[in-house]
């Protein structure tokens, strides 16, 4: 039984971190060197995380200071030890045949990395995500087109892609220490996860796909996601260029170009969303300025020159092209309806 270790990134999320770190040491596959990483913790999930490393021999703990949650993955990839590694998010957590299962479908498969699905845990209802594509296998050459492209994006009409994340996924240690590989700074590329599979794919040689979803995903307050954050335009953007530039290298730009770009322009919609629905706390004034600035984007106005939008859902379709014809006060209409009764 080799030994898999779960690194754990950890900040101010205290009130979630015994479930999480209990469904951890509670896992059936016993062979596991687990690392909590806080963060900077300004509660006191640095001394809960002390207190479990007392309690468990297979715990250790890094405290360091808050850089984000890329580089504290990164540090906890420093010190691990295991032949494999999984990743956790602190305020989630994963069902005790999590790790098990996918460790035996790599193996049953030969392969050095297993991608599973997940269950997104909201308040009053849980949401299964089985990975659409559970039960293939893709070698070499076929990881990059069939593995990575689809993370980059959904199709048009919003099928044949794959979660992109690092957590539900086994990794191979060797892979991730044999190329150097690092996670960049959330705070550099809004999706710090993406980056590094684009990175890690590259060198994997065989890629299973299991029909597990015991991760948890849970939809908490105070998500990164959710926060208002006054540039995520602009790093959404700059993750989009990266992301084109990365795909023309890799020679998959043709198969990766219109996921790349529903992806942009569906974040795109939400960053309006988001400037409507803090419109009270930012002023209105601001909030129309920042929204005719999106629009004015010349990067996102070339994209949607080459998007095809036959299949694109109706409702979509129609705030696209408001962004299109930069029509302000309609957009943040819209947006105050969709926001005020939550569609």
């Amino acid at each position: 039984m080799e030994l898999i270790t779960v690194i754990v990134p950890i900040y101010n999320v205290s009130q979630y971190l015994d479930r999480c770190v209990n469904s951890i040491v509670n896992q059936t596959y016993k062979n596991l060197e687990i690392i909590l990483v806080d963060d900077g913790s300004r509660d006191d999930s640095s001394k809960k995380c002390d207190e479990y490393a007392i309690k468990y021999k297979n715990i250790v703990v890094i405290h360091k200071k808050n850089e984000g949650l890329g580089f504290a993955r990164n540090s906890g990839l420093s010190i691990a030890k295991g032949s494999y590694i999984v990743f956790v998010d602190g305020d989630d957590y994963i069902e005790s045949t999590m790790i098990e299962h996918l460790y035996k479908d790599m193996i049953l498969h030969n392969a050095d990395t297993c991608i599973g699905g997940f269950k997104r845990v909201y308040k009053d209802k849980i949401v299964e995500n089985k990975n659409p594509f559970a039960g293939q296998e893709y070698e070499n050459d076929e990881i990059l087109k069939n593995v990575l492209v689809k993370m980059f994006g959904k199709k048009q009409d919003l099928t044949d892609f794959i979660e992109m994340s690092v957590w539900k996924v086994l990794f191979s240690s060797k892979i991730i220490n044999e190329n150097n590989l690092k996670f960049p700074s959330e705070r550099v590329f809004i999706s710090e996860d993406i980056i590094f599979d684009t990175d890690y794919y590259v060198h994997s040689n065989k890629v299973y796909i299991s029909d597990n979803i015991g991760y948890c995903y849970c939809d908490n307050e105070g998500s990164l996601t959710t926060k208002y954050r006054f540039n995520r335009f602009e790093l959404q953007k700059k993750l989009y260029v990266e992301l084109v530039r990365r795909t023309k290298n890799l020679g998959i730009y043709s198969e990766s170009q219109q996921r790349l770009i529903t992806s942009f322009v569906s974040v795109t919609r939400y960053c309006i969303k988001l400037e409507q629905k803090f419109c009270i706390k930012n002023g209105i004034v601001k909030s129309l300025k920042n929204i005719k600035y999106i629009c004015n984007d010349f990067i996102l106005q070339d994209a949607f020159k080459i998007y095809n939008q036959e299949k694109v859902p109706l409702k979509s379709k129609i705030i696209n092209n408001l962004i299109i014809k930069k029509r302000i006060i309609i957009l943040f209409v819209i947006m105050w309806i969709k926001n005020a009764f939550d569609i």
